[in-house]
């Protein structure tokens, strides 16, 4: 492969990295926006603990891909 192709691969990489830590950065603030709308209206404290694993869960994958980036 010649040293340009490798270049235009990793800079789609980087791009849809970008792209994809911009989604679940925007899916976390809906997901925490949500948790709490549904723990005042339910008054019930599974949904703050619900939306708390959710919310970890997307911090590692944002974790996950920015070493990802970094690797390449």
């Amino acid at each position: 492969m010649s040293n340009k192709n490798l270049n235009n691969k990793e800079s789609l990489n980087n791009k849809l990295v970008n792209i994809i830590v911009s989604i679940l950065s925007i899916v976390i603030i809906c997901a925490g926006i949500i948790c709490v709308i549904e723990w005042r209206k339910r008054n019930d404290l599974i949904f703050i603990i619900v939306g708390f694993i959710n919310i970890l869960g997307i911090l590692f994958n944002i974790y996950l891909f920015s070493r990802l980036k970094s690797k390449k």
